[in-house]
């Protein structure tokens, strides 16, 4: 049994994020059969009931506000580091003295200490040389900020993380070289994370579901001409991806099929929905329980145009047995196959051609929905995935008394 020091950035339970599904499932894999200590930082919307929970598992849990979360001088501290330094704000946000003492503190007497996420990286220098760290890459950060670049529309933005871009990488190469391990949510992202860092053993842990909680149902009528897509719109990616759709795709739907509604799932704080389009548009909002909103459509979308890693939506979507319409970038190192067990589309024309054809034909939506379910049982259980995990940590273990 090795002492794990876990760090994340946010309280991993109750899981509503895509990120902390991840980092929540992983925790749990590690505390069956490890000691973990976990230093989390709060959020301002995390829930006040999550502690109870994680202290079931964890063997202690310290938490700490985020500084620029409660204080103005503290953000803009955190944005001038960010713009004349070599630390990159997604990382200064995140700047705390007393996270900093305390991972001093305990990780003298730690085995392993586990990074869960690239931004806590940069309080890696707390730790002693000689004790191994983990770093859990949700993303290549730096490629999802170039994609990032590409697709803002506001100059502002655009400049500031231009600005920030070559900081990130440095930044992301530097964990890596730094990292004992890495673990990638997918091929590709290891491949990158490789190239950055040869000398680093990377090893491919997905993102996963649980197939138990998450089944497929019946059809209820009218679902076929029904679209939902799951995820909160505080997360550059999904609000993009959403835009773009309300924007280019919905209106060539509509144009067809002027029944068709699109739900969107999920915080929605900020999303306007073009006035033409408001009678297609529901936006739910956050909801306690998807599942139920999610088997009302017959047609899973994930329209997204930026991006790394592995989508959780997409698990879900397959584990519920859902018809997926996805771009090549929203469905990123899933196992999924063009025409077998999903849809592909990257442009407007082809993303409407793809949705209006399975909505004329719903034998094709539950075809679909099958092979998308099987695929999730072949692969994306969070137990088999719980496994691989914990080969990677016990090269960290002591050996046993004795041995």
């Amino acid at each position: 049994m090795a002492r794990i020091l876990a760090l994340t950035s946010r309280l991993p339970f109750p899981p509503t994020e895509g990120h902390q599904l991840r980092s929540w499932h992983l925790l749990r894999a590690l505390a069956s059969r490890h000691e973990v200590t976990l230093l989390s930082f709060r959020r301002l919307d995390d829930a006040s009931d999550g502690s109870d929970a994680l202290r079931e598992v964890c063997r202690a849990v310290h938490e700490f506000p985020i500084p620029s979360e409660h204080s103005r001088i503290a953000l803009a501290g955190a944005l001038l580091r960010s713009q004349w330094g070599g630390t990159p704000y997604i990382a200064t946000k995140y700047a705390s003295h007393d996270l900093r003492d305390t991972l001093r503190r305990l990780a003298r007497d730690a085995d392993v200490v586990h990074f869960d996420m690239l931004p806590l990286f940069a309080h890696a220098d707390c730790v002693p040389a000689d004790v191994p760290i983990v770093l859990n890459a949700h993303n290549v950060e730096h490629q999802l900020l170039r994609k990032r670049i590409e697709i803002e529309t506001r100059p502002w933005a655009k400049r500031f993380f231009a600005g920030q871009a070559e900081r990130l990488r440095h930044f992301e190469q530097d964990a890596c070289l730094r990292a004992d391990a890495v673990l990638a949510c997918s091929a590709d992202d290891a491949a990158e994370l490789r190239r950055m860092a040869p000398s680093t053993p990377v090893t491919v842990i997905p993102n996963g579901v649980d197939l138990d909680a998450n089944r497929p149902a019946s059809l209820p009528p009218g679902a076929p001409r029904q679209m939902v897509f799951v995820g909160q719109m505080g997360w550059f990616p999904n609000r993009d991806g959403v835009e773009w759709f309300m924007r280019d795709v919905l209106p060539r739907i509509v144009a067809r099929r002027p029944d068709a509604r699109f739900v969107v799932v999920g915080k929605s704080q900020g999303l306007e929905v073009p006035v033409e389009m408001s009678a297609n548009v529901e936006l739910a909002g956050f909801v306690p329980d998807l599942r139920p909103t999610v088997h009302d459509a017959g047609i899973y979308v994930v329209p997204l145009r930026a991006g790394s890693g592995t989508r959780l939506k997409v698990l879900e979507a397959m584990a519920l047995g859902k018809a997926i319409v996805t771009t090549r970038i929203g469905s990123e190192g899933i196992a999924l196959e063009e025409g077998v067990s999903a849809r592909y589309a990257d442009d407007a024309d082809g993303f409407a051609a793809a949705v209006l054809a399975l909505m004329e034909a719903p034998d094709e939506v539950e075809r679909l929905g099958r092979e998308a379910r099987a695929q999730a049982e072949r692969h994306y259980g969070w137990e088999a995935i719980g496994r691989d995990l914990l080969e990677v940590y016990a090269r960290f273990a002591p050996p046993p008394a004795g041995a």
